[in-house]
């Protein structure tokens, strides 16, 4: 990106009370005009003169400052209008207008998946990390998280075992690697994967910002996988936005006595991702290998007779076509409450899998 071009982006990144959509919806209105993006430009498409007084609110100062320790520190930048903005997030309504990174960019248009989690991860949950790493090697996949302890460390050393590409999202900007112990590890991405940020030097550190920080690593992926999190984990926020732009979402279940496996039940519970109890399902529902999954057309034949009568009048009804939950209580005349804890034990078995929209599905095509 020229030195004018950041200018440009630094200029609306900087400005005082002007959000994120606001932004959106004026280089929205640049690209599907084709028009050429300039600070100048906004004076003359902008008619509202509070919004042209809060694009003038900008401080020269910092965006030098900003210019200056981004060309000193080797930080290369793309900007939301760019064609090599990564397609996945510029998908997302609330995508940052500018990121910075060190390492290949062209990684996030490989096959992509961001796994999450706790910071105190249990043994159970390296064993479940591992595990799940030795099916994903499989695809190739670039691996994307953030670089907390836990899950996160246990995710970046597993992707470097089974030589897997690692994306890194940051929660701060390039002027420091937090935690500061991960220094060698972040410098390892640098030469050897990807670490992203969309803050500047001039975003004050604030908890909020590794909230926000988790929209990147849910836009940027096909879909997120949670291996464990408490009832209020913040890994738990990544979910929520991956389902908000409708990517697949998949929790690890755990025993209702372990308090980081509570997180992981609470989303399969209300509907917000699927139950991760075989691994092979996320290959298959994101069809990155075809051969290796049941062909589309391809009929499964299962003893219906192991199955209780609603279980076997739940996937009769799913045979036909997948159904919200709401229509499908409706048609089996059974009360919501029954339906959840039925569609739960299907799932268990591998036989049904949630969908967005509070749909629901047959994995595989079934006969009687």
């Amino acid at each position: 990106m020229d030195e004018n071009l950041l200018k440009c982006y630094l200029k609306l990144l900087s400005c005082e009370r002007l959000g994120v959509l606001q932004v959106r919806k004026i280089l929205n209105f640049i690209e599907e005009n084709g028009l050429d993006f300039s600070f100048d430009i906004l004076s003359d498409i902008i008619k509202d003169k509070n919004l042209l007084k809060r694009l003038n609110s900008y401080n020269i100062e910092l965006i030098k400052e900003e210019i200056a320790f981004v060309n000193n520190n080797n930080i290369k930048c793309v900007g939301l209008l760019e064609p090599h903005y990564p397609k996945l997030l510029k998908q997302c309504i609330d995508a940052p207008i500018l990121l910075f990174y060190k390492g290949d960019l062209s990684l996030l248009n490989n096959k992509t998946i961001s796994i999450v989690g706790t910071r105190k991860i249990s043994t159970y949950g390296k064993q479940v990390t591992e595990e799940l790493f030795e099916e994903l090697q499989k695809y190739s996949p670039t691996i994307i998280s953030g670089m907390a302890y836990g899950v996160d460390i246990q995710v970046y050393h597993q992707a470097k075992k089974h030589q897997l590409p690692k994306v890194a999202v940051m929660g701060t900007s390039f002027d420091m690697y937090y935690p500061k112990r991960h220094q060698k590890y972040y410098e390892y991405l640098e030469q050897n994967g990807l670490i992203i940020s969309e803050y500047a030097q001039f975003n004050k550190l604030a908890p909020e910002l590794f909230i926000r920080r988790n929209r990147l690593i849910a836009g940027l992926s096909q879909a997120t996988v949670v291996i464990e999190s408490a009832i209020k984990g913040g890994s738990l926020s990544t979910a929520l936005f991956a389902n908000e732009y409708e990517r697949e979402v998949y929790a690890v279940p755990g025993r209702l006595i372990d308090e980081m496996s509570l997180g992981c039940l609470k989303l399969i519970a209300n509907n917000q991702a699927h139950i991760l109890n075989d691994f092979r399902i996320i290959s298959s529902d994101l069809k990155w290998d075809a051969t290796k999954e049941c062909k589309k057309d391809e009929v499964v034949t299962f003893d219906y007779g192991q199955f209780s009568q609603m279980q076997q009048a739940i996937l009769k009804a799913l045979s036909v076509k997948d159904m919200q939950i709401e229509e499908l209580a409706l048609e089996l005349q059974i009360s919501m409450s029954v339906l959840n804890a039925e569609l739960m034990m299907l799932e268990i078995e591998g036989l049904v899998k949630s969908l967005p929209g509070k749909m629901f599905g047959l994995i595989k095509k079934t006969t009687l």
